[in-house]
């Protein structure tokens, strides 16, 4: 193309010398022809720009993270003149089209179109667009290259993965069982020390015999039901300080994480709360399936611009006098004050984990998850390239 112009350019000069010189008709003639046919194909991209049509769609404009969904487009020529060195450009910054790389430059005749079938895949959460982003028009001579922005593009909404979890390592070992009756955050009897008269109904087992024996009659001992250790999940939404890239993959690991253990104790009836801070602070109960759907499909709107940070929710939280609670906190960011809040939580005999989605391996924050696990507090870090299910599913692989 650079070479095009710089033929074109040493004509017209060359041109306007040589009628300069001469003069005459046919001198001048070439001098206007080497002005107007540049002229002409500039003319002729915008007008292939205000013609051409295009037309792409997807199978559904809501879809999961990493799912591939089928996606069309056609590009046709309904005009009466051919349309030469037309490219299309696709987005690419968060979204994989199957095949795109085959994609060239389109020649075409009047009333013929091309048509490309495919796949495509969005790769983060969240809602943006995909598939064609520009055309890009050259002329018949290669002097102009314009690029076009497309202003109806697709709009996709795209929800974040449901990571399957077989078992939680990460929990406590009452929580981390494969009996989901004994998993659950459900009432469990216990024996008190207050006895009453056996009543038609009572379990055999109930009875105490010495007391019986003593008092000539049938003697139960009474049960009391103490509720076992409540599964809190706090979610850190605090704004990053990275790279672009980084922070959208850690976003969505965070909140991939809080789905996976939500989905884990939802899909076997245990309870289980979100704890997080967005326009206020947010506590969602997850209580059933039905629950996790409901607050699966609110995901895609969550914001990573809180004003709290999760230490502050953990402090709160323990202000009702928690005890024997197992509390996970999904971080992007270690710091002094989620260490003694931690910490303060294990010693009132709740069990904290800490999953800390960041590939800061500085020494500050090496120095800092050494204490954390000296002091009882759980942490895993997980890293862009880690998979949120070996790390949530391994087991005892704790310092």
């Amino acid at each position: 193309m650079k070479i095009n112009r710089l033929i074109f350019a040493l004509a017209i000069i060359g041109s306007s010398i040589f009628a300069s010189y001469y003069g005459g008709n046919i001198s001048y003639a070439i001098f206007y022809l080497t002005i107007f046919i540049p002229i002409i194909a500039f003319l002729y991209t915008l007008y292939v720009y205000f013609r051409f049509k295009i037309y792409q769609k997807m199978d559904a404009y809501l879809v999961v993270k990493g799912d591939w969904t089928t996606y069309s487009f056609v590009i046709a020529n309904e005009d009466f003149i051919t349309f030469r060195n037309v490219k299309v450009n696709f987005l690419s910054d968060r979204s994989t089209i199957e095949a795109a790389h085959q994609i060239a430059e389109y020649s075409l005749l009047p009333n013929e179109s091309e048509r490309l079938e495919t796949r495509i895949k969005c790769n983060y959460r969240g809602e943006y667009y995909v598939g064609v982003d520009s055309i890009e028009v050259t002329d018949f001579l290669y002097l102009f290259h314009i690029t076009y922005p497309i202003s109806s593009k697709l709009k996709t909404v795209v929800l974040p993965r449901v990571v399957p979890l077989e078992q939680l390592g990460i929990a406590p070992p009452q929580e981390d069982v494969k009996n989901p009756t004994r998993a659950g955050n459900t009432a469990e009897e216990e024996l008190d020390t207050e006895m009453r008269k056996y009543t038609s109904g009572d379990s055999r087992k109930r009875i105490h015999w010495k007391a019986s024996a003593r008092m000539q009659e049938l003697i139960s001992r009474q049960y009391q039901h103490i509720p076992k250790a409540e599964i809190v999940l706090f979610m850190d939404l605090m704004k990053m300080k990275e790279e672009e890239l980084k922070v959208v993959i850690a976003e969505d690991k965070i909140i991939e994480s809080v789905l996976a253990i939500s989905n884990f104790y939802a899909l076997r009836g245990t309870p289980s709360q979100i704890i997080y801070e967005m326009d206020g602070k947010q506590r969602i109960e997850i209580n059933t399936k039905e629950d996790f759907n409901v607050f699966y499909k609110a995901c895609v709107h969550i914001r990573f611009d809180s004003q709290q940070p999760v230490s502050e929710l953990l402090r709160e939280r323990l202000l009702r006098g928690e005890k024997g609670m197992f509390g996970v906190i999904v971080t992007h960011s270690l710091t002094r004050e989620l260490y003694l809040d931690s910490m303060q939580a294990v010693s009132r005999g709740n069990h904290i984990c800490i999953l800390f989605v960041s590939d800061d391996v500085s020494d500050e924050t090496k120095e800092l998850i050494d204490g954390m696990k000296a002091s009882g507090i759980e942490i895993f870090q997980i890293m862009s390239e880690d998979e949120i299910a070996e790390i949530l599913s391994q087991e005892k692989v704790r310092s």
